[in-house]
């Protein structure tokens, strides 16, 4: 009984302990509040105000970083030619693409734009397999900046960073699994951009070409296969002489 006794005393005074210091925390907390400003006076009234700070930073169009006034000379000393503006429709373009394949699980939306089809039908034969689905409503686009150019080996490149804003719905099963529906996701993406002004410098085996039949998904081993080596599918030629989006990675 004295055992007894004494476990349940060490406990209510862990417990007592444990509240002194919760309500320390709390009054700390509520006063750094109180000094930033929000109103508090209560853990129901905490956690809404959380709720609330969370929600307006979700909703806070995310900033980008590019370095588009240093790289541009460069850029237009090499590609006299090069419209900036163009690019960035290009990216919106393609991104919207992806987003519209994956949500319908329909790659062929993407067959001008062979070097993301690849990619994107792994991702859609995944999403086949697990019974998952995503949904992009409502998409608008911020801002846009140039990140990266390089020059080399008869390929130039150019990653463009983009911000942007869309309600989204990811399920599996019918389940909720991530949910952006009463307010937007903010974002941000990058977008790789080739061009090939001398085929005869370039690696054929460079993974930043690399293009996948879209019927059996062999890779294609040489630069200007009309067909696939494996099943015989006819593969689009890409346009070497024009910017091509070659990736897109969200970040």
């Amino acid at each position: 009984m004295d055992v007894l006794a004494i476990i349940i005393g060490v406990l209510l005074g862990v417990i007592l302990f444990l509240g002194i210091i919760a309500l320390i925390i709390y009054g700390r907390v509520k006063l750094a509040m109180h000094k930033m400003g929000f109103k508090v006076n209560s853990l129901s009234d905490m956690a809404d105000e959380v709720a609330r700070i969370k929600e307006e930073d979700s909703t806070r169009a995310r900033s980008i970083s590019g370095m588009t006034s240093l790289l541009l000379p460069n850029i237009r000393k090499d590609f006299p030619d090069f419209n900036e503006q163009e690019l960035y429709n290009k990216a919106e373009n393609a991104l919207r693409k992806v987003f519209s394949a994956i949500e319908n699980k329909d790659v062929e939306e993407l067959s001008s734009l062979p070097f993301l089809q690849s990619n994107v039908k792994t991702i859609v034969e995944d999403y086949q397999t697990s019974n998952i689905s995503e949904r992009y409503d409502d998409i608008h686009f911020h801002k846009f900046a140039i990140f990266q150019y390089e020059k080399k080996n008869g390929m130039a490149t150019i990653t463009i960073s983009i911000a942007l804003e869309y309600y989204y719905q990811k399920k599996k099963n019918e389940k909720i699994l991530v949910d952006f529906t009463k307010y937007k996701k903010q974002t941000r993406y990058q977008c790789k951009f080739i061009y090939v002004y001398d085929v005869s410098k370039v690696d054929a085996s460079a993974k930043v070409l690399a293009i996948n039949c879209p019927n059996c998904g062999a890779a294609i081993k040489a630069l200007g296969h009309k067909f696939c080596d494996y099943c015989g599918t006819a593969v689009q030629e890409v346009n070497l002489k024009s910017w091509e989006c070659s990736s897109y990675a969200e970040f």
